[in-house]
């Protein structure tokens, strides 16, 4: 009811008293009536949200559009939601067919920032600022105490389009090695990409497993290994994914750099060229099978991807005697760095532009950004799935009963701020034994990686890079998608096409494409923000370093 209508009606009401009383009545029914009138509930909505499925659902717990949590937040929530289910490594594909066709969903849940960006461009985006100012309380504090949230989200226009979250700023990739295999030959870290290279020889060829068989692997190339390997010689142009960062600042401006892409490359050529590695790499591109390797024993160094505990407790199930460590990346004549960090600021969602009922979308944000239910679908219910402890910290009742009900559902809680005196293994309430061994492996990480010494490639994170205009992003994705193509021929092709040949090629890809004008974009942007933009030394003071 407007504020113009419910005077009317208090008028209305005013009379009918008045008119009662005069007539020796009392009238209190009338306005009883009148009164709960006025405070019905507005009508709940119906939205759509997407959800990454990692086919990770036990039969019996549903689907993961169906299941015990999902049913939870229609009880529980702001709104009515029907969950859209997409890959979670084929996501942007799904979404892709989805806004094609006019079906996708009003809240999507994306981790990509470049799709961000991509979907701006195209104006698929809703603007938020007046929607969260008018119907958010939840959000609109979140936004309040981390700015740099909105900072993050806010678009060339000036408008912000994206949704974020605070979150604890640590190690995101892992270069993870087996010590009891380095003890076994007798062998140390590797500290030079030399080493690094005799060591992983080392692991393929000397029977690490004890097994009288020539069936181990010495490092990973695919995924994150392949991604880590890139880092380590400071190029954040990756091969797997949309990561082609080939930017660094010298002298004060931005240059598209190709000798550290150049020397990456060569390296993992003589990893390939010496047959120590899956020759079957560049088909595994979300490094499934090279995760396989990993926690059956048969590969000794492995990117992961975050402190991943039931990795550890697959490995260890598998070999009780396996133990790893995090290692530093070597140094290499480009410098010192360190593989990918998590953000402190991590931008995870967009809503929809064609959403019909952006109220209701709100509504829900506020909900998935409470403290209630990132709880709930992180720690269960209480008395069911924990009790709390001492400290007011959940506790879980039964670990395995936990793990086949909570497990699968991570990927929900992806607007709820990831900190505070409960987050993280290290604040776990009796934790398991192969928690306990992560939590070690996690401080080793930090101590490793969060050196502002040793800083992640290139001119910030990738996510607070500023998107391509729409005229830019098609030329550097279709010069890129040729590039990738070009250094994995590069890698895999011994002698028959080089890594020089590789470069000659690239440079005349790019620069057919129109790639002068990307470059020149992030020149600009670096020359005009540098003041103002979250840069790299930002990162670590955020993070507390």
């Amino acid at each position: 009811m407007t504020k113009r209508n419910w005077k009317r009606s208090s008028s209305a009401i005013l009379a009918l008293s008045l008119i009662a009383a005069g007539c020796g009545g009392n009238g209190a029914g009338k306005t009883e009536d009148t009164k709960n009138a006025a405070e019905e509930p507005a009508k709940r909505g119906s939205i759509t949200v997407s959800l990454y499925d990692r086919g990770t659902v036990p039969a019996d717990e549903g689907t993961m559009d169906n299941n015990r949590w999902t049913k939870w937040v229609n009880e529980n929530g702001p709104a009515d939601v029907k969950y859209v289910t997409v890959p979670r490594f084929e996501s942007l594909q799904k979404f892709n067919v989805m806004f094609a066709s006019g079906s996708a969903p009003d809240l999507i849940l994306e981790f990509d920032t470049a799709y961000q960006g991509q979907l701006y461009s195209q104006k698929q985006l809703m603007p938020l600022d007046d929607l969260i100012a008018k119907h958010s309380k939840e959000y609109k504090q979140m936004l309040e105490k981390y700015p740099a949230i909105k900072k993050a989200g806010t678009m060339p226009d000036g408008k912000m389009y994206l949704l974020g979250r605070p979150m604890n700023f640590g190690p995101q990739h892992y270069l993870f090695i087996r010590a009891d295999w380095l003890k076994k030959l007798n062998l140390k870290a590797p500290t030079t990409p030399e080493e690094l290279l005799e060591v992983a020889k080392a692991f393929a060829a000397k029977d690490p497993d004890g097994n009288g068989k020539a069936d181990t692997q010495g490092i990973g190339l695919s995924f994150v290994s392949g991604i880590i390997l890139n880092n380590m010689f400071g190029t954040n142009f990756t091969l797997f994914g949309t990561g082609q960062y080939p930017w660094i600042v010298e002298n004060g401006k931005v240059v598209h750099d190709w000798d550290r892409l150049k020397a990456a490359l060569e390296f993992q050529k003589q990893i390939y060229d010496a047959g120590i590695a899956d020759k079957d790499f560049v088909t595994d591109k979300n490094g499934e099978k090279q995760k396989q390797a990993w926690i059956t024993g048969k590969l000794g160094i492995y990117g992961g991807n975050g402190a991943d505990v039931k990795i550890y407790e697959a490995l260890k199930k598998n070999v009780p005697e396996a133990e790893i460590i995090p290692i530093e990346l070597p140094k290499t004549s480009f410098g010192h760095y360190s593989p990918l960090l998590s953000t402190p600021i991590q931008m995870t969602g967009m809503v929809n532009a064609a959403a019909k009922d952006p109220v209701s979308v709100i509504k829900m944000i506020d909900f998935m950004s409470s403290e209630k239910y990132y709880n709930t679908i992180q720690n269960g219910l209480e008395g069911v799935h924990h009790k709390l402890s001492a400290n007011g910290c959940p506790e879980p009742i039964d670990a395995e009963k936990n793990k086949k009900e909570l497990g699968y559902a991570g990927d929900m809680n992806m607007l709820a701020p990831l900190l505070g005196k409960c987050f993280g293994l290290e604040n776990k309430v009796n934790p398991t034994p192969a928690e306990k061994d992560m939590v070690q492996i996690i401080d080793m990480a930090k101590k490793a990686y969060m050196d502002p010494a040793k800083p992640m490639a290139g001119i910030t994170h990738s996510s607070y890079l500023p998107n391509l205009p729409q005229e830019l992003a098609p030329i550097n994705a279709n010069a890129n998608k040729t590039i990738i193509d070009l250094a994995v021929k590069a890698i895999v092709s011994g002698k028959s096409y080089t890594v020089d040949q590789f470069v000659q090629e690239a440079k005349a890809t790019w620069e057919k494409a129109g790639g002068a004008k990307v470059d020149d974009f992030y020149g600009k942007w670096y020359d005009e923000n540098k003041d103002k933009a979250i840069l790299m030394k930002d990162l670590y003071q955020m993070g507390g370093k």
